[in-house]
């Protein structure tokens, strides 16, 4: 199957790109692509561990489902950085810290690329 990489921009709760970014990686996943969901600017917002609220459907609920599914969902550091946000205690468990480096290689090795921000 395919490698699909998924550019998410948009903070959670401000638009419905994390749900619609969250439907398409699942069906993707389903069907036995590579999916990796890159987050980057207050996209990192998407992935704040405190955000899992019992019995609610957050975005970062959502993503933590992702990952337990295959998905890998990657963060940009310096984005994370720049929002005071500390990607080793303050994150979702299994989201790997990353950078715009990291995301060129992936665009290069990837079949496709998705982009959703504001």
């Amino acid at each position: 199957m395919g490698k699909l990489l998924i550019i998410l921009f948009s903070p959670p709760m401000q638009s419905q790109n994390t749900d619609t970014v969250f439907e398409l990686a699942k069906a993707a996943v389903e069907i036995g692509h590579e999916v990796t969901i890159f987050c980057d600017i207050d996209a990192v917002y998407n992935l704040m561990a405190k955000q899992i609220l019992p019995e609610q459907s957050t975005p970062v609920s959502k993503l933590a489902q992702l990952i337990k599914q295959g998905a890998q969902v990657l963060a940009c550091r310096e984005s994370a950085r720049i929002r005071g946000l500390d990607i080793r205690n303050e994150l979702l468990q299994g989201v790997v810290e990353s950078s715009l480096g990291r995301l060129a290689e992936l665009m290069e090795e990837a079949d496709r690329v998705l982009a959703f921000g504001p």
